[in-house]
């Protein structure tokens, strides 16, 4: 969020947005010797729809943005944000674009906004007290944001979970981030990353393809051992992906 808040003027041919399913999965450096292209990865640990909104509406405020490759998947069930913006977000409250998506996502905007003890005392420990510093003091974070990947190491197959069984009717916060791409000029490329075979429920993919009908889905086809989890492939895994992720959307950049 910190890096997002301070970038500026800067024209990115690519964006990869979405929760941790985008960080740990697209390596940036391996996508952009594919490509030739100026990308960054903005995919964010437990980051909601609502959560990437924020981001996108950050970002293209001083920047401007060719294509987004914006991850979505079970994340079609929330419309809500996540403790993303309360504990990132919060701290930069003072930003007119910021305080207008917390004043609309959380009920107690009006403490978070006049009470600055409050807002640290809700959050700290969200974010922990050496990144509540660190963002007081511009303190680099432990991922380099230029990049974004955030790779994991190992395999731990028997970890199961499970997509939900229905799915709901449409997301207004989806549907908001395609609006504000068009109004931006802003290819827009939905994906979904891909699952180990531990995930159950899977079908609920082929459902959202349904309602998505030019979502790229990438959620099946990947052996076991490219995983370091159910939902999150490791750094083998993540290098297999990117590549595959280049062939399939490279016809689909607006150059």
């Amino acid at each position: 969020m910190q890096y997002i808040l301070n970038v500026e003027n800067q024209n990115y041919d690519i964006v990869f947005l979405g929760s941790s399913r985008v960080a740990n999965h697209v390596d940036t450096k391996l996508f952009d010797s594919l490509s030739s292209k100026k990308t960054i990865n903005l995919g964010v640990l437990g980051a909601s729809l609502n959560d990437n909104f924020l981001e996108l509406k950050l970002l293209i405020t001083s920047n401007k943005i060719k294509n987004l490759v914006f991850q979505v998947d079970s994340n079609f069930e929330m419309t809500n944000s996540t403790t993303m913006v309360s504990a990132q977000a919060v701290p930069f409250i003072r930003n007119n674009i910021v305080k207008k998506h917390i004043k609309e996502n959380l009920s107690n905007f009006n403490k978070m906004y006049y009470l600055p003890f409050y807002r640290y005392a809700i959050n700290g420990h969200k974010m922990g007290i050496r990144e509540s510093f660190f963002s007081l003091v511009n303190k680099k974070p432990r991922v380099n944001p230029e990049i974004g990947y955030n790779p994991k190491y190992g395999n731990y197959p028997k970890q199961t979970a499970s997509l939900p069984s229905e799915i709901s009717k449409s997301n207004p916060v989806l549907d908001n981030i395609v609006n504000l791409c068009k109004k931006h000029n802003i290819n827009l490329i939905l994906f979904v990353a891909p699952y180990s075979s531990k995930m159950k429920n899977i079908e609920y993919i082929d459902k959202l393809n349904q309602k998505l009908p030019n979502l790229l889905d990438m959620s099946r086809g990947y052996e076991d051992k490219l995983f370091y989890n159910y939902g999150h492939l490791n750094h083998n895994g993540a290098q297999v992906f990117t590549k595959d992720l280049y062939v399939k959307i490279k016809d689909k950049l607006i150059q």
